[in-house]
């Protein structure tokens, strides 16, 4: 025993335990990526309510509209490949939000790689000139720090 009567390597290893409980920051990361997963989907589900609209009328809107000018094929292919994308997020984030207590290598590396490509995707956006793909870069990397610190990884065994 140390003399200060204190485990040296924190409380973290008590993750180790098969028992263990779910830590507060693993639990974090789930909750995170269940709300990014709902609103993933309600952003497909909207972008599909937006093909619902007859053609003509979207033309009849872009017309409208000063400044735009845009094929309506153009805008709507553009919202097809929104929905899937906002669609394959919010249903990949569901499925690994769903399965991280289960104390898997896959699962842990799996939300890394998902958190860490999601990232990379808000940052080219972000240098790209879309300033509000700031606060999603900001979760999806608290996430990827989360899932690497002590608890997380020791959830795991990976220390």
């Amino acid at each position: 025993m140390f003399p200060s009567g204190q485990d040296p390597f924190g409380t973290h290893l008590d993750a180790l335990d098969p028992q263990a409980p779910l830590p507060r920051r693993v639990a974090l990361v789930r909750t995170l990526m269940f709300v990014g997963g709902a609103c993933g989907m309600a952003l497909s589900a909207l972008f599909l309510m937006g093909l619902s609209v007859p053609p003509e009328a979207m033309a009849e809107v872009m017309r409208e509209q000063e400044g735009v000018e845009v094929d309506v094929a153009t805008v709507r292919a553009m919202m097809v490949v929104m929905a899937a994308v906002t669609g394959v997020y919010g249903l990949l984030s569901t499925l690994l939000a769903s399965r991280i207590r289960r104390r898997t290598l896959g699962v842990f590396w799996g939300v890394v790689l998902f958190q860490t490509a999601a990232g990379a995707l808000l940052l080219w956006n972000l240098l790209a000139g879309d300033l509000l793909a700031v606060v999603p870069l900001g979760f999806a990397v608290a996430m990827v720090a989360q899932m690497l610190s002590r608890e997380g990884r020791a959830h795991y065994g990976l220390l």
